[in-house]
């Protein structure tokens, strides 16, 4: 009875379908436990989420395995990814998008508002234009009508003159300026007076000398027309007489006229002698 070996694994000390090895000559075995099982006896769970696998989730064992619950914003095996809000480009009107943790923010343009900048703010809200004036909103500001005598962005510039009928103001000026005003009217009109006086002289200057180079060249053909009929008479004596006869006067008749020449030279056509 004594000599009888006993088997410590028969009685299946392993649990969850572990493998059982005798050790030893004694009584003593071990257990190699399947995956997600520990223990002497692979009795117990193997507790993953004691390590923290998780990096921005919660761990839960599922069997023999782990599952991580990512918090909102993040995402993958162990919530290590960031969701990128941005990639869906929810920012409207040219706003820039900035991500946030399971958010994101518009910056918007100045002239827009809403959390996706899609509002176009109303800067007449705000009423900016003073005194009265009319204010038109824009799509880059405002725009303001100002009444009368107001001007500037918001018409807060106050002019202190304004624009009246030609006969209030010539009545409601001052003399000294009225008398500055008459006095350059009296000027330019002498100086035009001069003007005229000059331009006219110089006129008739103009056309006196050009009459006068006329007359002169009219005088100085009838100049020429006597000296040739002077030397024609006296080659006709000199030819018939002889240069001791007795002196005789001559009717030159110009008979006839042929204007061949702009000196207008009349011709001798017939000499005719008289004696005296």
């Amino acid at each position: 009875m004594c000599e009888q070996k006993i088997d410590p694994c028969a009685s299946g000390p392993c649990h969850n379908n572990a493998s059982c090895s005798p050790q030893g000559s004694g009584l003593g075995y071990s257990c190699t436990c399947p995956a997600g099982f520990t223990g002497p006896t692979c009795a117990q769970l193997v507790d993953f989420c004691a390590l923290n696998p998780c990096a921005h989730g919660i761990c839960r064992s599922v069997g023999t395995s782990y599952r991580c619950l990512c918090v909102p914003g993040y995402h993958g095996l162990y919530c290590e990814e960031e969701y990128n809000e941005c990639l869906s480009a929810p920012c409207q009107n040219y706003a820039t998008c900035r991500d946030l943790i399971n958010a994101y923010e518009c910056i918007c343009a100045p002239q827009f508002t809403g959390e996706n900048c899609e509002v176009d703010v109303n800067e007449c809200e705000s009423n900016p234009c003073h005194h009265g004036g009319t204010c038109i909103d824009q799509s880059n500001g405002y725009t303001c009508h100002c009444p009368p005598g107001w001007v500037g962005g918001s018409c807060e510039i106050h002019l202190q003159w304004k624009m009246a009928q030609p006969v209030d103001s010539l009545t409601n000026m001052p003399r000294h300026s009225l008398y500055i005003i008459i006095g350059a009217l009296c000027v330019a009109f002498v100086l035009m007076l001069i003007i005229l006086i000059v331009g006219i002289c110089r006129i008739s200057r103009i056309e006196y000398q050009g009459s006068s180079r006329h007359a002169y060249q009219e005088f100085y053909n009838c100049r020429s027309i006597d000296s040739d009929f002077s030397n024609a008479i006296a080659s006709i004596r000199h030819a018939r007489f002889g240069k001791k006869s007795r002196p005789t006067m001559y009717d030159a008749t110009p008979i006839s006229y042929e204007d061949y020449s702009p000196d207008d030279k009349p011709l001798v056509a017939l000499i005719k002698t008289k004696d005296l």
